[in-house]
Formats: structure tokens, C-alpha cells, sequence
């Protein structure tokens, strides 16, 4: 039985020596040649005194040389602490204030935070990722020495309401997240994928199939050339892609793509304006939008040709599909840590936290009473997690959304959820994004125009839309990871200051 997440890229390695494990830009790496780095790594780290059950913060963009990295601490039975591409001096020193580190593994140009932050300084052990110096024949004990408890991955949530949480994963978590990929996404062995989501390159190593990351800056997601990446689908004959939606919203720009057979998309709500667009774009591919979060992924999914063909009330909230391999209830909300779970049950049509439960619902975070307490639920000898996001099931056992449950507000005597409205603003000719927010007790709309258009010629389309007053801002904040959902705390500073 497998115990690791490793043991797989090893049994891959046996199998198809030769096959292409990973492509980003002009180089490429083989199963084979992946499985030595991996062991001359582990050596080089334990030689260099890193062991089993330490931490080591990471910070390298997505390349093949992050993956050397990785599965080299996973298979010494090591903690990866991973950092996104986009983090500053305060969100590394924020990740070691949370997670304490033994080492710290970046590329060169992250080595100079040392030089402004005695927090990173204070780490013991130091390596510059691919200046290190490789002696083949490995001694270090086997790979089944690491068990299924052994803590693999901790990553962070992006921290746009406070200090980031430490997600904690285990051997065992990423199996069982990478299992449920595999069904839900039907990844075969011959797939060639185009990924912009890290956690993806390592469930499609556990496949046997071949990731491509594109020619992209990590740090800006968003900010691609469309015909450089559509090049790259043409060059490598990609089939599959997973990516954030606003990635495939840029990408979209090109034209239609017609070579993709299916697009996996999530980390972002994907209203039924954009679902037609990506349709449109990548026809005959199919598109399909996966809800989940950094503890759950995937919760649900859907395809945009399903989305699009729903043809729901305007209040209805946003069809995210039935949920996937996974156990699901609605509570009424409450902004205290939920003692009596049962006492909380909603049925069917009403709203409420929606909170899961099963094999790959992230258990714990690391080193955050907190947030433990917050948003986990013992019950019955399982761990339940709170999503933070409000939504409901209809008669048919579809998940809707209606946007994050705290956000809920109230307009002349009615309550009111955002994505009805997001969805609603979407829909009126001028509006690139747009939401809804209470400032001081007035219910505003808060829109990004598209450029060119009158911004009188685009309020005079908001009379069925419940607000007080309308604001218009040059930039609407969106999330730094994917840089496709709207930041609300940002938001928020921006509206006040306006």
C-alpha cells in the first residue's frame, strides 16, 4: 500500500523512464531524470543537516527545479513550506512567525530579503535553488521510511483578512486530494497539461502524464501574453489545461483555440457571462469550474455548458454543481466557533455556511488554535470544515453560492447576498466587475467601468439593483493568487478613502 506521496513518482519512474515529466520554457525533465535529482537533492539536504520532520520555507517560482526541490523534501520526510510567487519581505516573515523553519530554499533573487529582514536571517540552513552541487549514488535510507502521518506540504491561505492560515497537509491528504483529482478530472497518463496552479504539477506527476507550465510571470498571473501561450499549446500538442479563470479570461483574447480537449478552472467564481466566453473561445473543449478552497479541493464542479443552460431567478445565487466525493451540510451562520453542529442544520432551499467533510478536507492548520477552533467542527469523530462561504442545495442536490456568508446585508428591511448582484452587474453592458458593500449604513455599489464607457450611461442600467449610492473606482482589488476574485477587506480601505 502506498504510504507517500513520493512512492508514486518512483513507480512512474520505473515504469516510463524516458516519458517527459515536466516542460517550462526550453528545458524538459523525464521521469527518470526527475526521480535522481529527487534522490541528489535529499542527499544534498541531509548532508547538509536537513532531517526528517523539519521545516523548510520555500521560496522558488513554478519551474522544473521547484519540483526537484519538493519531492526531495517529501522524500526525506521533510516539511515543505510553500510560499506563492507573489509574497514580500512581510508575508515570508509572516510564514515563519507561523511555521518556525530549519532552512530556507530560494532562488538567487530571494536571497536578497535576507539582507532587509532579520526574521529570514534567523533560519539556520540556506540553499540557493540549483547551485547546488550533485554527487550521484545516493545512501540515504528508502522512501517507505516516510509514513502516511508525516506532515508533506504546509501552504497558505493568501491572508486578505489578517494573518495568513497554515494549511497542513500530510502524506496521507495529498493521496486522498489526488485520488479524487484523478476521478473528477480524468487525468490519464497521456495527457499533456498546461497548469498555473503548482498543487496541479504534483497531482499530474502521481498521474504519469506530462505538465507544461507556461511562459508566464507567477507573480502576475493575469498578465500573459495570449499569443505566446496559445504558441505553446500549438508546440507541445496540449490537450488539458488547469488554470485560474482570469487566466483563461486574458487567454481568450487571443481567439478561439480549438486544440484543448478540457479546461479545469477554479479559485475564482465563474459567472455565467464568463462561462460563455471560455465556452465560445475554446469550443470544442470542455470547460469545466471547479469550486473548492485551500482546505477543500474540489467541493463541487460543473461544466460551462451546464452553467450556462441553467436558467434561474435572479436571486438564485451561483450553480456550482453537485458536490464531489464529499460530505456537505448547510448551517445557519454565526461568527462564533459552532459547539452544537446539529442544532445548526439548515434544509434544503435555505441558506447558510456551507461546510464539508471527507478524505481530502484538510484536518488541521498548523500552530493556530485560532483558527482551528474557528473553522473546524468535531463531530461524531470527524473533522468538519467551516468555508466561510454562504450558498444552499436545491431539491435536485445542486450547491449553490450566494457569496461569503459574513458579506450578508441588509437594504430596507430585506437581506440581501452578493452574488446575486455581482452576477446581476456582470450581465449590464459596461461593467468589467463590479459588487456591493455597506458603508456607513449605505448600501453601495462599487463598479469598474470598462474603459471608453460613460459611467452615467452604465448607472442608468442599476434601478433593479438594491443601493443607496454608486461608486466608481479605476481598479477594483482582485485576490493576489489568481488575481480573479474581487478583495474585499481592499476593497473596503479603497471605498472608505474614496
Amino acid at each position: 500500500m502506498i504510504e507517500n506521496i513520493i512512492e508514486i513518482l518512483f513507480e512512474n519512474a520505473v515504469k516510463s523512464p524516458d516519458k517527459t515529466a515536466i516542460i517550462h520554457k526550453d528545458e524538459k525533465i523525464t521521469y527518470g531524470e526527475l526521480a535522481d535529482s529527487t534522490k541528489n537533492y535529499a542527499q544534498y539536504f541531509i548532508e547538509k543537516g536537513l532531517q526528517r520532520g523539519d521545516n523548510a520555507l520555500i521560496f522558488v517560482p513554478m519551474s522544473i527545479e521547484l519540483y526537484k526541490i519538493l519531492c526531495a523534501i517529501f522524500y526525506i520526510g521533510a516539511a515543505a513550506v510553500f510560499v506563492d510567487a507573489w509574497a514580500d519581505k512581510k508575508k515570508l516573515e509572516q510564514a515563519l512567525t507561523v511555521v518556525p523553519c530549519k532552512a530556507f530554499i530560494g532562488c538567487p533573487k530571494a536571497f536578497l530579503l535576507k539582507l532587509l529582514s532579520g526574521k529570514i536571517r534567523e533560519v539556520d540552513l540556506n540553499f540557493v535553488a540549483g547551485w547546488n552541487k550533485f554527487r550521484p549514488g545516493s545512501s540515504i535510507r528508502t522512501v517507505s521510511a516516510v509514513g502516511k502521518t508525516d506532515t508533506a506540504l504546509i501552504t497558505f491561505t493568501t491572508g486578505s483578512t489578517g494573518i495568513p492560515k497554515a494549511a497542513k497537509r500530510t502524506h496521507e491528504f495529498l493521496l486522498e486530494q489526488h485520488y479524487v483529482l484523478k476521478k473528477h478530472l480524468q487525468t490519464a497518463p497521456d495527457d499533456i497539461d498546461l497548469t498555473t496552479l503548482p498543487i496541479f504539477v504534483l497531482h499530474n506527476i502521481a498521474c504519469g502524464s506530462t505538465s507544461v507550465i507556461p511562459n508566464f510571470n507567477p507573480q502576475k498571473p493575469a498578465d500573459i501574453d495570449p499569443g505566446k501561450i496559445a504558441k505553446e499549446i500549438k508546440r507541445h500538442k496540449i490537450n488539458t489545461s488547469v488554470g485560474s479563470p482570469r487566466f483563461y479570461e486574458k487567454l481568450a483574447e487571443y481567439g478561439r483555440i480549438t486544440t484543448l480537449q478540457r479546461i479545469f478552472t477554479g479559485g475564482a467564481p465563474v459567472f455565467p457571462k464568463l462561462a460563455k466566453k471560455l465556452q465560445d473561445a475554446f469550443s470544442p473543449a470542455q470547460v469545466e469550474i471547479i469550486f473548492g478552497s485551500t482546505e477543500a479541493e474540489p467541493i463541487s464542479g460543473i461544466t460551462a455548458q451546464e452553467l450556462i443552460a441553467y436558467k434561474g431567478g435572479s436571486n438564485e445565487g451561483l450553480l456550482v454543481g453537485k458536490p464531489a466525493d464529499i460530505n456537505l451540510k448547510i448551517i445557519k451562520y454565526v461568527d462564533t466557533p459552532v459547539e452544537d453542529f446539529e442544532s445548526l442544520w439548515l434544509p434544503d432551499g435555505e441558506t447558510g455556511e456551507i461546510c464539508v467533510e471527507g478524505k481530502h478536507v484538510l484536518k488541521e492548520y498548523y500552530n493556530s488554535a485560532q483558527a482551528q477552533t474557528a473553522a473546524k467542527i468535531k463531530y461524531k469523530g470527524q473533522i468538519w470544515h467551516r468555508t466561510g462561504d454562504a450558498g444552499y442545495l436545491d431539491n435536485q442536490g445542486r450547491l449553490f453560492l450566494m457569496g461569503r456568508a459574513k458579506n450578508k446585508f441588509e437594504h430596507k428591511g430585506k437581506e440581501y447576498y452578493v452574488f446575486p448582484i455581482e452576477n446581476a452587474l456582470l450581465e449590464i453592458d459596461g461593467v468589467e466587475i463590479g459588487t456591493v458593500m455597506k458603508i456607513n449604513n449605505e448600501t453601495c455599489l462599487l463598479v469598474e467601468a470598462k474603459k471608453g464607457i460613460s459611467q452615467r450611461q452604465i448607472e442608468a442600467q442599476f434601478s433593479a439593483i438594491p443601493h443607496d449610492r454608486t461608486i466608481f473606482l479605476k481598479k477594483i482589488p482582485r485576490d493576489p493568487r489568481h488575481n480573479s476574485k474581487i478583495d474585499y477587506a481592499k476593497l473596503s480601505a479603497l471605498a472608505i478613502a474614496d
